[in-house]
């Protein structure tokens, strides 16, 4: 079975943080593949622009951002 890194990347008070890792387990699961979920709690919009998150919840699968255009944007924050 084929294993990735998924990353999580949520603000404290993210409304979707539980389905959001759910989802990622339910995509994995159907996918065939095992992954291995990390967590991460973003507590500033400093923190976030470091990061390059463009809201939360984040996903990122082997390092890159999910949502498409993701690496193109610059309008970095927690929402």
């Amino acid at each position: 079975m084929r294993r990735v890194e998924v990353e999580l990347l949520v603000s404290e008070s993210c409304p979707s943080r539980e389905a959001a890792a759910a989802a990622i387990q339910s995509a994995a699961e159907e996918a065939g593949v095992c992954a291995t979920l990390s967590e991460r709690v973003v507590t500033t919009a400093d923190e976030a622009r470091a990061m390059r998150m463009p809201g939360s919840p984040t996903v990122r699968i082997e390092g890159r951002d999910v949502e498409p255009g993701a690496e193109g944007r610059d309008d970095f924050g927690l929402g």
